[in-house]
């Protein structure tokens, strides 16, 4: 028996799912707010999700599974669109129907859904050397569980991330918290390898192999025996170069340049990338056949504004990090300058972050706390300008002992709320094209709608 709670508004939907839950023994409630839903979502281990718009889908997702992580979401959408099933699959939806439902398949899922449910609930906390890993938010904590488990066995693992996220933190993570802790990690960047001497830096060379050769070098790949291997930017990896990559990878075996036979090293593979390697094999860069050896596990990261409510907690040790480096007395951040860092949205992630506290340190010299004005002039200009546009939306009004009643003119209500709702769409849109540099794909994905609607909200506002 399980507790399943329904969120819908569709009142004959809410009366099916209450037959299909007693039917079976379940336990059911419906609701049909968003405050009933965040004071209810710990109290059940599914949530049949049917949202009021297609738009509200990624929204509703995201909200419920940060307030209940334990629990598993099945969700129902009122028509057939791959946008929206893409949407549900990356979310974390557990199932998704359509309706009509298939009441013999839904009630299949919801059993599953229950069991999987009830596992999570029971599972212990992995124990996990987080090497330098900061943050307790759901998001960075399912991604250490999913480390965790990799640890565990000698899985290639490939991690997705923008820059400045923390792939080679969680690599190492994975690394040193696993049966080769006490060999070797080694980190490669696949960005800055020469392409005339790849093969010669992973492979190794014998002496006189070329030119320069003027002694032995046995390689990224024998250096890596039986510790990790980091691939760090492996979508940067020339496509001439992948080919052979990809037999030592599958064989663990490889030829020096200018040897004769070949050598094997027994390696953990962990790959990192900033870029959607998918994209780029379907224009035809980037191997398939070696993106799916890579791609044994997948752990994406999530970016600083995706972990909110972290951003206190690194902005507090890496000023103290920051202080001890430059041997400072204590310095405190003060609640404004907080406010702005909450705000902002961090596109260089931490690494932004960690540069933002230093050129702070330094511009407040010997004050013992960080006020706005130490920020950098990006970061301020950005705040300025929200609290504008805050201000265009919710104009600040005079009490009436300032201003007779009968000068105060305010529209309907709907009339204000619908331009309300206009100025933050716009703005939002502003900010989102701005941020992905007008990247419709990245656009789409981090707004959580399809194509058509971010092109039709394009034209709505003639940007």
């Amino acid at each position: 028996m399980g507790r399943i709670l329904v969120f819908s508004g569709d009142s004959s939907f809410c009366r099916l799912m209450i037959r299909i839950a007693n039917s079976e023994g379940h336990q059911v409630r419906t609701i049909v707010t968003d405050r009933a839903l965040a004071s209810a979502s710990e109290e059940c281990e599914v949530l049949v999700l049917d949202p009021p718009s297609p738009d509200r889908v990624g929204q509703d997702l995201k909200e419920f599974t940060r307030l209940s992580e334990r629990a598993e979401i099945v969700l129902v959408l009122s028509e057939h669109n791959p946008d929206l099933a893409e949407k549900a699959i990356t979310w974390g939806a557990w199932d998704y129907f359509h309706k009509p439902v298939d009441v013999s398949r839904l009630k299949t899922s919801l059993l599953r859904a229950i069991q999987s449910a009830v596992k999570k609930k029971f599972a212990k906390h992995p124990i996990l050397t987080r090497c330098g890993i900061l943050g307790s938010s759901p998001a960075i904590c399912s991604c250490l569980e999913t480390a965790a488990a990799c640890a565990r066995n000698d899985s290639n693992l490939l991690i997705y991330g923008e820059t400045g996220t923390g792939k080679e933190l969680f690599a190492r993570a994975v690394h040193f918290n696993s049966t080769r802790k006490d060999m070797p990690f080694i980190p490669v960047d696949c960005a800055s390898l020469p392409e005339s001497l790849v093969e010669s830096i992973l492979f190794g060379h014998e002496k006189g192999a070329f030119t320069t050769a003027e002694k032995k070098y046995p390689g990224i790949f024998r250096l890596a025996h039986s510790g990790t291997l980091f691939l760090d930017e492996v979508g940067e990896l020339l496509l001439s170069v992948q080919k052979t990559f990809l037999r030592a990878l599958q064989e663990r075996c490889f030829r020096p340049v200018g040897g004769t036979t070949e050598v094997f090293s027994s390696f953990r593979l962990i790959s990192a990338t900033n870029k959607n390697l998918d994209l780029i094999a379907e224009h035809g860069l980037f191997r398939r056949d070696l993106l799916f050896r890579l791609r044994t596990v997948f752990l994406e990261l999530p970016p600083l504004r995706g972990r909110q409510e972290d951003i206190i907690e690194l902005a507090h040790h890496f000023l103290n990090t920051i202080r001890r480096k430059h041997s400072l007395k204590h310095k405190e951040i003060s609640a404004e300058a907080l406010d702005i860092f909450a705000e902002y949205s961090w596109p260089g992630n931490v690494r932004e972050l960690i540069s933002t506290l230093e050129h702070a340190v330094i511009m407040c010299g010997n004050d013992p706390v960080l006020y706005p004005e130490h920020l950098p002039r990006a970061l301020r200009v950005h705040w300025a300008r929200r609290k504008e546009d805050a201000q265009k939306i919710n104009p600040t009004f005079h009490s009436t002992d300032q201003i007779e009643r009968d000068e105060l003119r305010l529209p309907e209500l709907k009339a204000y709320r619908l331009q309300s709702l206009e100025e933050i769409e716009k703005n939002y849109l502003l900010d989102l094209l701005r941020f992905t540099d007008r990247n419709i794909p990245k656009s789409c994905a981090i707004a959580g709608i399809s194509r058509a609607r971010l092109y039709a909200m394009i034209k709505k506002y003639g940007l």
